[in-house]
C-alpha cells in the first residue's frame, strides 16, 4: 500500500488507504523518524489499510507519535478518535477553529448526517471524540520538530477556515490537504474541492500565494499524492476554481433549478476531465464529488449576495 514510483524524498512514506476498496482516492503521509507522525489519517472505515500500509515501512500504530491534521473534514480526520481511544499516547495536531469539533464532535456529524444519510457508516466509518489532553491547538507561525526536521505551519483558510499547511524545511514538501485541490498520478488535471460550509475564495487566493512564496519543491494531496510542478498545478486548479465559480453565480442569478444547475457543472467538470476512461472519472468524483462543489460554491455566492 506503500508505492516508491511517488517520487517522494526518503523521509516521507505515502500510504494508499484504499477507500472503498478504489486505489489512489485518499492517502495518509507519514513523516519518518524517531518520532513518526502521520498526516491525515482518512476515514475510520480505512484503518486496516493504513494499519497495513504502516506495516510495509516496518511501523505500526503504536510507534506513532501524532496525528497532523490538514483540517477536519471526514475523509482528512475521521479516524483520529479511533486511533486516540486505542493509543492515547498520541498528540493531535488541529487548527483551533477545528479543534472543537475533533473534542465534540456532534455538532460536525450531524450537518454530515443531513448530507450522506444512511451511507455515514459505509462511507466514513465512526467518528469518535478525542480527548482535549490530546490535543495541540495551531493557526499558523508555529514550528514543530519532528522527526529531526522543522515543520513550519500555515494557516490557510479556503477551502476551510479550519485549514493547515504544513512545510517540512527539510525537503521543501507542503502538506497541502485540499488547498490545492484533487489531482490523479499520472494525470495533469487538477480538480478544485469546494464543498461547503465555509468556501472563501478571496481568503483562498492568499493562502495560494502565501503557499507559492516558499517555492514549495513538491504538494503533498491527500487526493492523491505528490505534485512535483506547484506552480503550473496550482494554476491549474485556481483557473478551475474562477470558471467553476462563476459557472454557479450564473446560475443563482437566473434562478436555474437547484438539479440542473448542478448539472451543469458537473458536466463542465467532465468535459475537463478530457479524454479518460470510466475508472478514472469515478475515481476522481469518489475524491471530490462535484455536486458538493456546487453547494459550497453556492453558499459562497448566497453570503456574499446577502451582505450587498
Amino acid at each position: 500500500m506503500t508505492d516508491p514510483r511517488y517520487g517522494l524524498p526518503e523521509t516521507i512514506a505515502l500510504i494508499d488507504d484504499l477507500h472503498l476498496g478504489c486505489s489512489q482516492v485518499v492517502g495518509t503521509y507519514v513523516m519518518l523518524g524517531d518520532d513518526p507522525v502521520i498526516v491525515d489519517p482518512g476515514p475510520a472505515s480505512v484503518l486496516p489499510n493504513l494499519e497495513a500500509g504502516l506495516k510495509q515501512i516496518g511501523l505500526s500504530f503504536s510507534d506513532l507519535h501524532g496525528i497532523a491534521l490538514s483540517h477536519i473534514h471526514l475523509d482528512h480526520a475521521g479516524a483520529t478518535g479511533s486511533l486516540v481511544r486505542y493509543f492515547p499516547h498520541l498528540k493531535v495536531y488541529v487548527h483551533h477553529r477545528g479543534a472543537p469539533h475533533m473534542i465534540a464532535p456532534d455538532k460536525l456529524l450531524r450537518s454530515a448526517t443531513r448530507i450522506y444519510g444512511g451511507q455515514m457508516d459505509y462511507l466514513w466509518g465512526e467518528f469518535l471524540p478525542v480527548p482535549v489532553d490530546n490535543i495541540v491547538t495551531l493557526g499558523g507561525g508555529e514550528t514543530l520538530r519532528i522527526g529531526g526536521r522543522a515543520l513550519r505551519v500555515f494557516d490557510a483558510p479556503g477551502h476551510a477556515a479550519h485549514h493547515l499547511i504544513y512545510f517540512d524545511e527539510s525537503t521543501g514538501a507542503a502538506f497541502v490537504g485540499d488547498t490545492t485541490g484533487l489531482r490523479m498520478p499520472g494525470h495533469t488535471y487538477v480538480r478544485p474541492a469546494t464543498p461547503p460550509p465555509d468556501i472563501d475564495l478571496e481568503a483562498w487566493r492568499r493562502t495560494l500565494d502565501m503557499l507559492l512564496s516558499l517555492n514549495p519543491r513538491m504538494l503533498l494531496l491527500t487526493h492523491f499524492g505528490p505534485a512535483h510542478d506547484p506552480e503550473r498545478h496550482i494554476a491549474d486548479m485556481w483557473d478551475h476554481v474562477l470558471r467553476w465559480a462563476e459557472t454557479v453565480r450564473v446560475s443563482l442569478e437566473r434562478g436555474e433549478e437547484e438539479s440542473a444547475a448542478e448539472a451543469r457543472l458537473v458536466a463542465l467538470a467532465d468535459a475537463d476531465l478530457g479524454d479518460v476512461d470510466e475508472a478514472m472519472r469515478r475515481q476522481y468524483a469518489q475524491a471530490g464529488a462535484v455536486e458538493m462543489s456546487w453547494h459550497g460554491l453556492a453558499r459562497y455566492w448566497r453570503k456574499r449576495m446577502d451582505a450587498s
